[in-house]
Order: C-alpha cells, then sequence, then structure tokens
C-alpha cells in the first residue's frame, strides 16, 4: 500500500469518528425518572370563549289566587227550579177588576136613602183599576206569608169616584194558591170600615206573575160586595 492510500484511509477515518461525536452531542438521551415518581400529566387546553353579555329579565313574580270566601248568592231557589232576587220578595202591579154591589136600592142608609140613592148609582156593576202590592216572607218550603196592600176606585164608568184601600194578611201554598183576611177601608162616614176575605191563583209567565183573586166584603146591612180582580206583577 502506498502512502498516498494510507493518508486518505486515515483522513476517512478522523471525519467518521468527528461524525459520530457530533450526532450524540445534538442528541443527549433523557435521563429515566427515578421510581416512584409520577408520571407527568398533560395540561389541558384553556379556551377563553368571549359572548356579548346581555341583560336578563328578571322573571315576573307569580301571581297567587287569593282564597277569598265566596260571595254569597242573591238569589232563593224555587220549588219549579225559578231563580228569583231576595229583592223579589215584594211584588207590586196594577189590578183591573169587576164589583157587584148587593142591594144598592135597599134604603138602609140615613133618611131612608139607598146607596144607589146617595152615590148616584146607574147600576150595581163596575169595574175595578187599582195598584197592589205585597211583602212574601219565604218559608222555605210549600207554604208562605203573606202581607197585602192595595187600592182601588170603582165606578168610573159611571163617571163615579169611589175609593177603597185594604190590608190583608194571607198565606201561600206552593207559590202558586193564596187566601187572606183583613180590613177594608172606605170614605163613608156611617161605616168606614169592613171585613174583606180574598183568595186566587197566581201563575207565572216568564218573569212576570198574572194573579186572579176573589174577594169577599160582608155588610151588616146586606150590601155586601163581591168581586174579582186580574193583573200583572213584577
Amino acid at each position: 500500500m502506498t502512502s498516498v492510500t494510507r493518508t486518505v484511509l486515515a483522513v476517512l477515518a478522523a471525519l467518521t469518528t468527528l461524525a459520530s461525536t457530533a450526532t450524540a452531542e445534538e442528541a443527549p438521551v433523557a435521563a429515566p425518572p427515578p421510581a416512584g415518581t409520577p408520571a407527568p400529566t398533560a395540561t389541558p387546553a384553556v379556551v377563553v370563549v368571549t359572548t356579548q353579555t346581555q341583560p336578563v329579565a328578571a322573571p315576573a313574580p307569580a301571581t297567587v289566587a287569593s282564597a277569598q270566601p265566596a260571595t254569597p248568592s242573591l238569589t232563593e231557589q224555587t220549588d219549579d227550579g225559578w231563580k228569583q232576587p231576595v229583592g223579589k220578595r215584594f211584588l207590586h202591579g196594577f189590578r183591573l177588576g169587576y164589583l157587584a154591589l148587593m142591594n144598592y136600592d135597599r134604603p138602609n142608609r140615613e133618611g131612608g136613602m139607598s146607596l144607589k140613592q146617595e152615590l148616584g148609582l146607574k147600576t150595581p156593576h163596575m169595574m175595578l183599576l187599582g195598584y197592589e202590592g205585597f211583602y212574601r216572607m219565604v218559608g222555605h218550603s210549600w207554604l208562605n206569608v203573606l202581607l197585602v196592600g192595595n187600592v182601588t176606585v170603582a165606578g168610573l164608568e159611571q163617571s163615579k169616584f169611589i175609593p177603597a184601600a185594604s190590608g190583608l194578611i194571607g198565606f201561600e201554598f206552593d207559590r202558586s194558591f193564596q187566601v187572606g183576611v183583613g180590613v177594608n177601608l172606605t170614605p163613608d162616614t156611617q161605616q168606614p170600615s169592613h171585613m174583606i176575605v180574598a183568595g186566587g191563583w197566581t201563575p207565572r209567565v216568564g218573569a212576570i206573575h198574572t194573579p186572579v183573586h176573589f174577594f169577599f166584603v160582608p155588610d151588616t146591612e146586606k150590601n155586601h160586595r163581591v168581586g174579582v180582580t186580574v193583573g200583572v206583577t213584577w
């Protein structure tokens, strides 16, 4: 082997040794952790999200229903299913009727006169026109108590004005049939007061009543009065 060849081989060996040393220095080997040391954990990345804050309206307070007692009804239930206001215990209305005066031509008045002569009547049959009101004391069963008052005018068809007023106390059966007794007053200087007996039937038509009543007024001088009235009550 020549000296040139030896020189080349020596240079190549030197270069190889230098390259191995440089590689070892660039990549140092990490020393293993001591026994019993926990392995390091990776720290999670923190992502910050920025949003625009909107004002949040406060929730409306819940409405609490007040537990108040129910207002009592101002109606009363009738036996036939109708409801009638308590205020309607007082009823009133017009009356139209007929009156017959018995023995009107009998001379039993002062001076030997008769009612026909004294009042100037042409017939004992007269029309009645009046107004009536009554208060019902409800018994909440088949029987009620009635307080009745009315005023009437007779003789209008004969151009006469003969007033009378009556007050009665009576009973009502099943809100349909009524009977009563009371006092009847007239502007008569000889016999201003009489007893009166009345009775009848009051059918209902919707919200109104249509009473049909008969009455009798006895008289000690035989001038009895009998009659019938019909009308509308509300």
